[in-house]
């Protein structure tokens, strides 16, 4: 009969989950500063120009960026609601459109805020979905599957398409133990 009294959990397990519970805080408050930033360096820059935002940016209770809305969309004009958020990559504000009250900045941006005029031309630029990242690991492998080495007659082929699968694998590999944090 298996034997089913629990044993007391080891001492350092307390420690270990302190440790992870500090580091979630770390993160959050990290993330939190983050957004904060942000907030701080599109409000100044409206502020600069000169634009008065409906709303200004800021975060949420769970401590997600709300971007600036800076003109609503007007149906019978023909034009979009315009919001502001911070791009890290251009180190600048840019620009998005959305469609009515949709908190989202899904449509993704339309173009960098350099001048108050390109915040009129913003609103007349159509909301673009933003494209889909490719999965590059899974076009390998359906390459490698598609290159059904059993299938071919001929022997030079064959020894072309394994080589041809076996970089595409080695690439796989290496890519894969390069995206490990």
């Amino acid at each position: 009969m298996p034997d089913t009294t629990t044993t007391a959990p080891p001492a350092w397990l307390a420690a270990a989950e302190a440790d992870r519970a500090e580091r979630e805080l770390n993160e959050k408050a990290n993330k939190l500063r983050l957004v904060m930033d942000q907030a701080e360096k599109v409000n100044a820059r409206l502020a600069e120009l000169g634009i008065e935002p409906l709303n200004p940016a800021g975060y949420d209770q769970s401590g997600n960026f709300k971007a600036a809305v800076l003109i609503g969309a007007d149906y019978d004009e023909y034009v979009y609601e315009v919001r502001a958020v911070w791009s890290a990559a251009d180190n600048m504000v840019e620009l998005h459109t959305a469609d009515w009250e949709d908190d989202s900045t899904a449509f993704g941006r339309v173009r960098l805020l350099r001048s108050i005029g390109d915040v009129a031309a913003a609103r007349h630029e159509t909301p673009k979905f933003p494209a889909r990242p490719r999965d590059f690991a899974a076009e390998a492998r359906w390459a490698i599957d598609s290159f059904n080495v059993d299938r071919l007659n001929n022997g030079e082929v064959e020894v072309i398409v394994t080589a041809l699968n076996g970089v595409t694998a080695a690439l796989l590999h290496l890519a894969e133990r390069d995206s490990r944090p």
